[in-house]
C-alpha cells in the first residue's frame, strides 16, 4: 500500500485464500520454508527472548478446519520458528476443547460451525483478552493485548462485505492480522473489487500501512 498522508502510526497484516498451495512465507525473517497444503505468514523475526525484545513476532493461518494434521503441522511451524503468538482463522471449531495447541495458551476464541478464528499465546508469556466482535458481526474479530501491543485477530467470510464500522481501531501500536478476503491493485491484484476498496479506504482513513503482503515473498 503506497504511503499517504501522515506517517504511518498503526500495521495492517493481509493474507488470501491459503489453499492448494505448498508455499509456507516467512516475511520479515529472511527466509522461506515450505509445507504441505496452507500458505502462512509470519511477522517480526523468530528466535528472539520476549524478556528482551516484547515485539510481537506472530505465526498467522487460515487452517480452513483445525484438524489433527493441522495441529501438527502448526506445532512444527511454532517448534521452528519460535513465535509468540499463533492466530488461525476459519478453525471450524463450535466448542473451545478442540482448540489445543502444544505449549500455548488459548488467548481467545470465535467460535463457529463455518467459521470462526481463534488467537493463541506461548504459555510462558502474558497477554489480556480485550474485546472481541458481536455475535452478529459478519466480519469476526479478536483483540487482545501483548506487551503493550494491541493485537486484533480478523476473518471477513468471501461472501460478506466491509463497512467502515466492521472492524474497530485502536490506538498505537496495533496490529491487524488475519484473512480479509479482500482484493486491491495496491496489493499485487490485477482488479480492485468493493470490499478490496472499502478496505483500503478504510485502512487509509485510519492510518493504517501494510506490512506483509501475500503477493510479496520475503526470501
Amino acid at each position: 500500500m503506497p504511503s499517504r498522508g501522515p506517517p504511518v502510526r498503526h500495521w495492517l497484516l493481509m493474507s488470501t485464500e491459503l489453499a492448494n498451495t505448498s508455499a509456507i512465507t516467512a516475511t520479515h525473517a529472511g527466509r522461506v520454508r515450505h509445507g504441505v497444503g496452507h500458505k502462512v505468514a509470519f511477522s517480526g523475526h523468530g528466535r528472539r527472548n520476549a524478556a528482551e525484545d516484547p515485539r510481537p513476532n506472530i505465526l498467522q493461518l487460515n487452517t480452513e478446519e483445525l484438524t489433527a494434521d493441522t495441529i501438527s503441522v502448526i506445532e512444527q511451524l511454532a517448534y521452528e520458528n519460535k513465535p509468540f503468538i499463533i492466530v488461525l482463522q476459519e478453525t471450524h471449531c463450535t466448542t473451545a476443547d478442540k482448540l489445543v495447541i502444544s505449549n500455548f495458551s488459548l488467548a481467545g476464541s470465535v467460535l463457529s460451525r463455518n467459521h470462526d478464528l481463534a488467537t493463541f499465546v506461548h504459555e510462558r508469556l502474558e497477554w489480556s483478552l480485550v474485546d472481541q466482535s458481536p455475535e452478529i458481526s459478519e466480519t469476526q474479530w479478536l483483540f487482545i493485548d501483548f506487551a503493550g501491543y494491541k493485537i486484533i485477530n480478523v476473518y471477513k467470510p468471501p461472501r460478506s462485505r466491509i463497512t467502515p464500522t466492521a472492524i474497530p481501531t485502536f490506538p498505537h501500536p496495533s496490529l491487524y492480522v488475519g484473512d480479509f478476503n479482500c482484493q486491491h491493485v495496491n496489493w499485487g491484484y490485477n482488479k480492485t473489487f468493493t470490499n478490496g476498496e472499502n478496505l483500503d479506504s478504510w485502512a487509509t482513513s485510519n492510518n493504517i500501512g501494510l506490512l506483509y503482503n501475500p503477493k510479496e515473498t520475503a526470501i
